[in-house]
């Protein structure tokens, strides 16, 4: 048993397993990973966009800013999808 135990805290630390961001937003679940059409077909166009640049101001993808109520749902997006997802 704390041989099991070990493992599973080993694995979860090794990077292995891995958890992805999760919003529901307009009763649709979003998630990273998910391609901009995706995000699109399922709770429309972002309500605000911001771009991100590196340091010489070369873009570097995209934020995507949902206004829900008194909610703000944030996506960044890179290459075309979603890489993480900030509620607040």
């Amino acid at each position: 048993m704390r041989t099991l135990i070990l493992l599973l805290a080993l694995l979860c630390q090794s990077g292995i397993v891995t958890a992805s961001d999760t919003a529901r937003i307009d009763g649709k679940i979003v998630t990273t990973g998910m391609t901009v059409a995706e995000v699109s077909n399922k709770v429309g166009g972002p309500d605000r966009t911001v771009q991100l640049e590196n340091v010489y101001g070369a873009g570097v993808g995209e934020q995507w800013e949902y206004w829900r109520g008194k909610k703000m749902f944030t996506l960044t997006v890179q290459h075309g999808k979603v890489v993480s997802i900030d509620e607040r």
